[in-house]
């Protein structure tokens, strides 16, 4: 059996940008915050502190940008994680739905019918976990993998 192409280290490098990107985006709204507060106090009624707001204004521009790109790294090292949570989630309904349409009682007459046969592909016994119809000779799922009969 061929291991599927994947970068060395892979687990290791998914981790460190997760923990790059929460550093980053816990960082940059500190910094966002800290430099919109000190802003906000440089400014009064009588007069504005013009000294401070430029710096305070890039301490919070700055401070916001390292959360947006803190944010895109938490998000690319979570992608796979959530693909593989959504995927779990939709292929049962997709199945069953395919099911369904499949099995006589399809929407309004689509899908076969009560009379025809199944496909010869799909003449073999069920598997008692999944409840995948497999082929005559299967002796394994085609879905999960566990052991026929």
């Amino acid at each position: 059996m061929t291991q599927p192409p994947a970068l060395p280290d892979q687990s290791a490098r998914r981790t460190l940008i997760r923990v790059v990107g929460v550093v980053l985006l816990v960082g940059g709204l500190g910094l966002a915050a800290y430099g919109f507060a000190t802003f906000v106090g440089g400014m009064s009624a009588d007069s504005i502190d013009e000294s401070g707001s430029g710096r305070s204004l890039l301490l919070f521009g700055g401070g916001a940008f390292a959360a947006v790109v803190g944010f895109g790294f938490a998000n690319l090292g979570f992608m796979g994680a959530a693909a593989r949570y959504g995927a779990g989630e939709t292929m049962p309904v997709l199945r069953d739905s395919a099911a369904y349409l499949t099995d006589g009682q399809g929407l309004l007459g689509v899908g076969r019918t009560v009379d025809d046969p199944l496909p010869a592909e799909r003449s073999g016994p069920s598997c008692g976990r999944c409840g995948l119809r497999n082929g005559a000779g299967a002796r394994f799922c085609n879905a999960c993998g566990s052991a026929l009969g």
